[in-house]
């Protein structure tokens, strides 16, 4: 266990990212957390990349977004999608194919990790909708990267996946798991990369303790532990009042969800 513990620290230390996609995914995350971001801010981090300018028009003339005119440039895109919809894709789209690709996981392992991911984001939303804290898109944001760690563990050990389900299915908890099995969890193993890829202080907070229970200090990061604790099937534990409005939302949620998804192309 001992052994586990240091290389996994060890690749959480020496796990690198392109500056540039650093730069753009960390300007993505000030924007989301500015209420009074603008559009030529955001238009301004994706315009010089091509991949993600193709996708996102791609996106716009969709039949979700698109009933005339075929659009062709990026611009018109973004305005086409929404502001503060094409935040979220923009955000995806850096995590999901500049990010988590490069890893190589396995096409399981992958849509394990976005899928739980973008289902904690849109618990977190719906929390933030229908509570008095106004950070929805922050808590989005911070929910996409929240479980960042998980991706050491894939890589180190292919039985890895195995630990996920069996926590899955006994309704236990994913760190306790880790804990046991490996000396660490990937909440460690998340913060410790967060901080060197220089995500802000409330993004790695609460990369670091997103199992712990609510505890009101950070109320960004505690609608992102309730969505992650509702989206592991512990909504037990939750207080009655987020319970009854995730319960009320579930379905809305996974529509959310799928959506996005099937949008950025999972």
């Amino acid at each position: 266990m001992a052994d586990d513990r240091e290389e996994l620290l060890k690749r959480a230390r020496t796990a690198t990212i392109l500056p540039m996609l650093s730069g753009m995914m960390n300007e993505v995350f000030r924007i989301m957390a500015d209420p009074d971001s603008s559009f030529s801010q955001l238009y301004n981090v994706v315009k010089y990349d091509q991949a993600i300018s193709s996708k996102i028009i791609s996106i716009a003339n969709s039949p979700y977004y698109n009933r005339g005119t075929p659009v062709t440039s990026l611009e018109r895109g973004m305005v086409m999608v929404g502001f503060k919809e094409i935040e979220r894709i923009i955000l995806c789209l850096i995590f999901m194919k500049q990010i988590m690709t490069p890893w190589k996981l396995g096409q399981a392992d992958l849509a394990a990790i976005w899928e739980h991911s973008l289902l904690v984001a849109h618990a977190a939303r719906a929390l933030s909708a229908r509570t008095s804290i106004e950070e929805s898109e922050k808590a989005f944001a911070i929910s996409i990267v929240h479980d960042i760690g998980k991706v050491i563990f894939y890589t180190y050990d292919g039985s890895y996946g195995t630990l996920t389900e069996e926590a899955a299915v006994g309704n236990r908890d994913l760190c306790d798991i880790e804990r046991a099995q490996y000396g660490t969890d990937h909440q460690e193993i998340g913060y410790l990369m967060s901080t060197k890829w220089t995500f802000p202080k409330e993004f790695s907070e609460a990369v670091k303790d997103h199992h712990s229970p609510p505890d009101g200090r950070v109320p960004v990061i505690d609608m992102v532990r309730v969505a992650d604790a509702f989206a592991c099937g512990r909504e037990n534990s939750l207080p009655e009042r987020e319970r009854t409005i995730l319960e009320n939302e579930k379905e809305q949620i996974k529509a959310e969800t799928g959506r996005i998804s099937r949008l950025v192309g999972v």
